[in-house]
């Protein structure tokens, strides 16, 4: 039992709860890591790596022409799974209206200021570790097919060029000088040099939580059940009976952060898109990792092998799984490059945690004095997990913060 009232609880240790913690520490606080695996080992260990400081528009959902194949399952972006995804309705009409042009273009400028920094955040998390040799600072690759979808994501390149964020537009010959690995099925390549990626992001965050722990913090294995108020402090209660005391407590749990508020009376509108990897042998190595802009999914060299990481199903987060958005890519994915058969019988799973207006919810809930959250990071957790780590521990701790936090306020829902 921990009852060093003291001590913060931080519930979750993917990027983001590991990082948080990280933080705090650093900054002077005692704090507890809690979660129900091993660090690392739930979203933060299956997405495609990358570390995107180059994003300056947030995911935007497809086109509307796309929802009849995304409805009958065509779609090899993104699909509705039924009925459990028929709940996300409301959140996907909400999606679509986020998304328009202007809101867009203004909810990349909130963001802009935890992934702009991104890279340089995991370098300073990295001190002291052996992370940095996962880390490869080539960039990221995004092919189009043809010119057509080329030109239909000009709106990313001009809020680009407005960053002054660099990229490089090359033809499919000048670009297979580079990658000589894929194959011509491709017209255009767009090079965005300022990202990097990890080529086993699950080790790197149990790189953080050893560091977090031979630092002096302390992490439990253990499923957190319920929180309850207790005067002027806080009680959590695990699924073995373990029981922590304390005044302020992180919740870091991403697709799972309802199932504590909720019982609290508290509900964040967390939308869901569950994504799967599977990887493969016998390919030639890749320098970037590759998005296929037509097809919706991304190439990674990873260590344990090519990694293939699908697009968006909307389904409960306790649905079955259904790896049919593997298998619908494949065929794609061989067209652009050769390579051998899965490695693992099975493709993993993850779910991401969303917001309609893609930004994260980072601060103290109102009205619930010492309950803290830094959730909702999307398909960027693992760009901006150790920023909004940051950020969050800079707000407890009353330091300045490095960027203005009230766009992520979770008062704004």
């Amino acid at each position: 039992m921990i009852s060093d009232k003291k001590k913060i609880v931080v519930i979750g240790a993917g990027i983001v709860g590991v990082s948080t913690a990280l933080h705090l520490q650093e900054m002077g606080k005692s704090v507890c890591l809690v979660d129900k695996s091993r660090p690392g080992q739930e979203t933060s260990f299956g997405n495609s790596g990358n570390i995107e400081s180059s994003y300056v528009l947030p995911f935007s959902p497809p086109s509307l022409s796309k929802i009849p194949s995304i409805l009958l399952g065509k779609n090899t972006s993104a699909r509705m799974s039924f009925p459990s995804g028929l709940k996300s309705i409301p959140w996907i009409l909400q999606f679509y209206k986020d998304s328009k042009q202007d809101t867009q273009i203004e909810n990349g400028r909130k963001l802009r200021p935890l992934i702009e920094c991104s890279v340089d955040e995991h370098r300073a998390l990295m001190k002291g570790t052996n992370a940095a040799n996962y880390l490869c600072e080539t960039g990221r690759a995004k092919l189009h097919r043809s010119e057509a979808s080329f030109q239909s994501s000009s709106l990313e390149r001009d809020m680009a060029d407005y960053y002054d964020v660099p990229y490089e537009v090359m033809q499919r010959d000048e670009f297979l000088e580079r990658e000589p690995a894929l194959n011509p099925v491709f017209e255009k390549a767009v090079i965005w040099s300022g990202s990097a990626r990890l080529n086993n992001p699950g080790k790197v965050v149990e790189i953080y939580a050893e560091k977090f722990q031979k630092q002096g913090g302390e992490f439990v294995q253990g499923e957190v059940t319920s929180l309850s108020q207790q005067g002027e402090g806080w009680q959590v209660n695990t699924k073995s009976g373990a029981v922590f005391d304390t005044d302020i407590i992180v919740i870091c749990m991403g697709p799972w952060a309802n199932s504590l508020l909720i019982p609290l009376g508290l509900k964040i509108p967390l939308g869901f898109k569950r994504g799967y990897h599977q990887h493969f042998k016998n390919y030639s190595p890749l320098k970037y990792n590759i998005t296929d802009a037509d097809y919706g999914y991304v190439l990674s060299d990873m260590e344990q092998g090519l990694r293939i990481t699908t697009g968006a199903e909307f389904a409960d987060i306790n649905a079955e799984p259904n790896p049919i958005q593997i298998e619908q890519v494949l065929p794609y994915a061989r067209e652009l490059m050769d390579f051998g058969k899965a490695k693992e019988g099975d493709p993993w799973m993850g779910s991401r945690p969303c917001f309609t207006d893609s930004c994260p919810a980072i601060g103290e809930i109102k009205g619930r004095k010492g309950l803290w959250v830094n959730i909702g990071h999307g398909h960027s957790g693992l760009t901006i997990g150790p920023s909004s780590g940051r950020l969050l521990a800079e707000m407890m701790t009353g330091a300045k913060t490095f960027c203005d936090p009230t766009p992520y306020s979770p008062d704004r829902f």
